[in-house]
Parts: C-alpha cells; sequence; structure tokens
C-alpha cells in the first residue's frame, strides 16, 4: 500500500482586483504602534475588525494591527468606494473580495481565506454594492 502526503491547503495569493480608476498609494493610514508612528497603504489592509472601541487592521502580508479607534471613526476616514462595512463589527477591502464568494451562512471569502459574516439586516445593500465594485473592476 502506497503512503499518500498530503500537502496543506494553502489559501490563494493575496492579490487585490482594483478598479482601473482606482489610484493606488494615494491613502495611508497613520496609527500609532511601539512608541512610533507608522504608516500603512489603506491598499494593503484586508479587513478591519472592530472589538469595542479597538480596533484590529488586518494586512496583506498577513499582520494585525491594534488601534484604540472604533470601526466608526475609520469608517469615517476610509474610501468609501473602496471600503465597505458588512457588519457591525467589520470593515472589508472590497479588493480581497473573492468574486461569488458568498456562503449559505451570509459570509465572503477575502483572499487570504478569511471568512467575514455579513449583516443580515444589510445583505440586500451589501450584495448590490459588490456587484457596482465588481461591475467597475471589470468594465
Amino acid at each position: 500500500m502506497e503512503a499518500i502526503a498530503y500537502s496543506p491547503i494553502q489559501p490563494l495569493a493575496v492579490s487585490p482586483q482594483f478598479p482601473a480608476s482606482y489610484q493606488r498609494g494615494v491613502h495611508r493610514i497613520t496609527l500609532p504602534y511601539l512608541n512610533r508612528t507608522i504608516f500603512i497603504s489603506a491598499d494593503d489592509v484586508l479587513c478591519l475588525q472592530g472589538e469595542g472601541n479597538y480596533t484590529f487592521l488586518h494586512t496583506r502580508d498577513r499582520k494585525r494591527y491594534l488601534v484604540s479607534k472604533t470601526l466608526k471613526e475609520f469608517e469615517k476616514t476610509l474610501d468609501g468606494s473602496i471600503f465597505l462595512r458588512i457588519h457591525k463589527s467589520y470593515i472589508v477591502n472590497l479588493a480581497y473580495v473573492q468574486r461569488g464568494a458568498f456562503t449559505k451562512e451570509r459570509q465572503v471569502r477575502l483572499a487570504d481565506g478569511r471568512e467575514v459574516a455579513i449583516s443580515r439586516r444589510r445583505m440586500k445593500d451589501i450584495t448590490q454594492q459588490l456587484a457596482q465594485y465588481w461591475q467597475r473592476v471589470f468594465n
């Protein structure tokens, strides 16, 4: 009997899909981090996860930053054509949402394999905004 070696499933490459009209590298997010200020390109942020008065920023290089700001504060400053609040605890970068990745459990899959819940009440609106985004990407 042959031994079959299984390799762990690797998530797809974390590559964004921006519309042609979007100017990359223009928007930056400043974060206080370990007694200094760092700048992160908004294009590199996969999603923001709210935890009360704190927010976790998840980046495409698989780093996670904890910031003492609420999601509401980030929602005011982020570009609304790229970032979408899909749940009370999540804002996602639409460039990293995999196309057609809706599941029965009202979730979207991001390019790094993470599944993020969609608000039940805003499902119709979020679906329309995602469709408009994908139309801009492919036109």
